[in-house]
């Protein structure tokens, strides 16, 4: 990475980022500049400079002062990231687009919304709310993560089994290129069949080609009725036929999300409260969601369900309608996030994509590679798109440049790709994994990537050390 101390002092730049941004926005202060040196990585490093544009204007001015003396550019949203995606390892400009903020519109007759990047995911969600529709993708980190960044690193949630990633969302992009050009990258409408497909150029982009700073996404009418079931299995191996029974079945969840026995076991301790079907027979949770217009439609759901599952859940399946009552059933799969991180553990993320034929293939090979470590697989996640994460769980301690933990993630990701998955389904590729891409991609696919990566950033300057091996 060229460095840019040969052409200009960090003051100079700082001077030309205050005549865009303001000074009040362009700091070199340490105690702010550390709250941007990390994600939820648990990964560290250092910055010059962080700067937080107002506008998509502003942000195409910095850029193009940073691409014309080769200063590297982090952009950053809520630094929800788990791979490091975010984090400046060459240094230089942290962007973050916090500033930008705004909910532009929301268009209920063609059903989409409009909204800068910065925009907190929860926020958004409850804008439309109030117009009674919805954005069916949101990822478990909505409190915090941005929709820019969702974006960027096409993220996926409980529901993608049904409504699909965050790409199945987006039909418009403003993107500001590393030479300072703003661009849109598709249309308002909802086909298209002309031009290269830019849109899908920049989802999931890792923030290495633009800087995405306006969304457009498609949206939804909110369901009138939603329901979740939990159902409680002896053995794995019967939750992931269950699985895929449901998967053969036509039927259509709205979520599907398997919790093995670890996960179960340390949530519950954590937690340390009554919690449905936690006993000691029970090595498994399938907890279930289908959201339906009609009461017809959902009572045609309920009965082909537990029709279903009567053949392999080990007790009564528990029905939740009200929210107290799906609170309770959520309860333990939305605190597993909680339970891994108490007392000073650390964990390495891995969430890899099977085949949903395989998930007990692949979930049996985590327990085996695993076995003779000292690292806890907490398992759990995505079961009917095939996207399970595997936690590997260890004590206090840095995790992220362990050897074992790399040659043990090296493994799963062999596995999981010999069955025909993907080594991300959701969290992207970041910096703590893009040593894993010629697992998933041959020389001349990764050679293709790094062309248009060049092509587009010729001086390497937009999130320089991420994605590309």
């Amino acid at each position: 990475m060229p460095g840019y101390a040969n052409t200009m002092s960090l003051r100079q730049a700082c001077s030309l980022f205050a005549a865009v941004c303001g000074q009040a926005y362009v700091s070199m202060d340490n105690d702010l500049l550390s709250m941007y040196e990390t994600d939820q990585s648990c990964l560290r490093f250092p910055l010059d400079v962080l700067v937080k544009p107002a506008t998509s204007a502003e942000v195409a001015q910095v850029i193009a002062i940073c691409n014309e003396h080769d200063i590297p550019v982090t952009p950053r949203g809520g630094g929800s990231g788990v791979v490091g995606g975010a984090l400046p390892v060459y240094r230089g400009v942290v962007l973050s687009l916090e500033r930008l903020n705004t909910i532009i519109e929301i268009n209920t007759a063609e059903k989409y919304v409009v909204a800068e990047a910065g925009v907190i995911t929860a926020d958004l969600c409850s804008a439309l709310e109030q117009h009674g529709l919805c954005l069916p993708v949101t990822p478990g980190s909505s409190d915090i993560s941005c929709i820019g960044g969702n974006v960027a690193t096409n993220a996926g949630s409980m529901y993608s089994c049904r409504y699909g990633q965050t790409a199945n969302m987006v039909l418009n992009l403003e993107v500001v290129l590393p030479n300072g050009d703003i661009i849109w990258t598709a249309s308002n409408v909802k086909k298209r069949s002309a031009g290269l497909n830019l849109n899908q150029l920049f989802t999931g982009s890792e923030g290495i080609l633009g800087i995405i700073t306006k969304v457009m996404y498609r949206v939804a009418v909110q369901p009138a009725h939603e329901i979740c079931l939990l159902a409680g299995f002896n053995h794995l191996r019967t939750a992931c036929e269950a699985v895929n029974e449901i998967n053969r079945s036509g039927l259509q969840p709205s979520a599907v999300e398997i919790i093995g026995e670890q996960a179960l076991n340390i949530t519950a301790l954590y937690l340390n409260e009554s919690l449905p079907l936690i006993q000691k027979d029970i090595t498994t949770h399938l907890l279930i969601e289908f959201t339906a217009y009609s009461t017809e439609e959902m009572d045609s759901f309920l009965e082909n369900i537990y029709a279903l599952l009567s053949g392999y859940a080990a007790t009564d399946i528990l029905l939740a309608s009200s929210a107290a009552e799906k609170f309770r059933l959520r309860r333990l799969r939305s605190s597993i996030g909680g339970a891994m991180t108490a007392n000073g553990r650390q964990y390495r993320d891995i969430d890899a994509c099977i085949p949903v034929a395989h998930l007990n293939n692949y979930l049996s090979a985590v327990q085996e590679i695993t076995s003779s470590t000292a690292l806890t697989p907490i398992c759990f996640g995505h079961a009917l798109d095939g996207n399970i994460h595997t936690m590997l769980l260890s004590g206090q301690g840095e995790l992220a440049h362990d050897q074992d933990i790399d040659n043990i993630t090296n493994e799963i990701f062999q596995y999981a790709t010999q069955l025909g998955g993907v080594i991300s389904g959701e969290h992207g590729i970041g910096l703590l994994h893009k040593t894993y891409l010629p697992l998933q991609f041959s020389t001349a696919q990764l050679n293709l990537m790094k062309t248009i990566k060049h092509a587009l950033d010729q001086k390497n300057i937009l999130n320089p050390g991420k994605l590309l091996p």
